[in-house]
């Protein structure tokens, strides 16, 4: 019996983040967030990948 309640919990989760990821899909960008570019002049952590690629210009949304 325990087996068949593990069974059904997790039936259910994977159910619930499937309809989750579907609704989040379906859900349209709000207004100004469509092309956001991180902005690396406030951050100190030079060591960060998102930095150096905008730093280098390999920015892929351009």
């Amino acid at each position: 019996m325990k087996i068949l309640y593990a069974i059904l919990i997790a039936g259910s989760l994977l159910a619930l983040n499937i309809v989750l990821l579907i609704a989040n899909r379906r859900t349209p960008v709000p207004e100004g967030c469509e092309n956001l570019v991180p902005d690396c002049k406030g951050c100190a952590i030079t060591s960060c990948a998102i930095r150096n690629s905008y730093t280098k210009g390999d920015t892929k949304n351009d």
